[in-house]
């Protein structure tokens, strides 16, 4: 009865939050528009070098301000939209908008922001119990760490520094909150770090002995320093999750193995332990594959709609993704035997599995 109480409390939450969301107007210094009105007045076309056509639609959207010194006082603004809405968004009656400098300047969408987290925190308790709920408090945890990491990189502190220490900080606060403090999350910790350093040393060496030739940076132009150290980070960070994932598994596994059969072999434990890592490696490396070819699908579809070729658009821009992917995926691989070896070591060692 407690369980279904707690339930729906969460929805209750839920629901006010929702409800809030859509009546926080006053809270925001931008001015907010609610559309009651929409008048396409003119539709114009525009035609690239390759033949394509883009229908540009200009409207006058009228509304009311819902703060500020104006506040409910009716605007019109002129708006123009593409229909590809690649720059520029569609918008319908009903919509609240922020206005700035007399033009539309975004949708208002934190209720439904709002609404995504809290479905997350329901489904999480219901299905995770404590351990959910620890897992969100230890996503959170995590998010501030590293927003005090990129506030310290605006102060002039090395990326790379800092980018070393945040993952060891993931590391310990992901695994604890997953699985408690034992001696298997320890090991866990052990392996993911040790593992993480060994793909940091493998790229530094690719690059003090390659300074990346052959991968183009294009893509990172806009950046205003220079992309070698942010591209490293980003490696350390982006296969960190997969590392971590796979650590405590093989940590688990081998740490259930001993506690349900002490006398079992050390051959033997090996053997599971590769079996099981032939299990996981082929779906893990498979999310890194998708993850980061999902994180260029958008700009990719724009460029092979503007003329671009499959190769060329590879070439020219996937590269860093290709790079991040194969670096994870060999992470993921000397994870498995590094988790293996570190977990018989010490829980062999001691005999206790608590």
């Amino acid at each position: 009865m407690k369980k279904y109480m707690k339930i729906l409390l969460i929805l209750f939450i839920i629901i006010v939050s929702y409800i809030e969301m859509d009546h926080n107007d006053f809270m925001y210094k931008k001015e907010i528009m609610k559309i009651n009105k929409i008048e396409t007045i003119k539709e114009d076309y525009d035609r690239n070098d390759l033949g394509l056509t883009e229908t540009i639609y200009i409207q006058k959207i009228t509304g009311i301000l819902l703060n500020g010194k104006n506040k409910n006082q009716e605007k019109t603004i002129n708006y123009e939209y593409q229909k590809s809405e690649i720059v520029t968004e569609k918008y319908k009656v009903g919509d609240k908008v922020f206005i700035s400098d007399n033009t539309i300047d975004g949708l208002k969408r934190d209720k439904y922001f709002v609404l995504l987290i809290m479905l997350l925190i329901l489904l999480v308790y219901i299905i995770g119990k404590k351990r959910g709920l620890l897992t969100i408090i230890s996503s959170l945890i995590n998010l501030s760490i590293f927003i005090i990491g990129i506030n310290l990189y605006q102060k002039g502190s090395s990326i790379i520094i800092i980018t070393l220490i945040i993952s060891i900080i993931f590391t310990i606060i992901t695994l604890l909150s997953a699985a408690g403090y034992k001696k298997k999350t320890l090991v866990a910790v052990a392996s993911t770090l040790l593992s993480t350093l060994t793909i940091f040393l493998l790229v530094g060496v690719i690059y003090i002995t390659t300074h990346f030739k052959g991968i183009n940076f294009n893509i990172l132009s806009y950046l205003t320093v220079p992309p070698e150290e942010v591209f490293i980070a980003s490696i350390l960070i982006g296969g960190l999750g997969t590392i971590t994932d796979v650590s405590i598994t093989i940590s688990s596994s081998i740490y259930e193995l001993l506690g349900t059969n002490p006398k079992i072999t050390n051959k033997e434990l090996l053997e599971s332990s590769k079996n099981i890592g032939n299990d996981i490696m082929p779906t893990m490396i498979n999310v890194l594959f998708f993850t980061y070819f999902c994180s260029g699908l958008p700009t990719f579809v724009l460029a092979i709609r503007n003329g671009f070729s499959v190769t060329n658009y590879i070439t020219t821009f996937y590269s860093l993704e290709i790079t991040r992917f194969l670096c994870g995926s060999i992470g993921i691989c000397i994870t498995i035997p590094i988790t293996t070896f570190i977990a018989i070591m010490v829980m062999r060692k001691e005999g206790k599995y608590e």
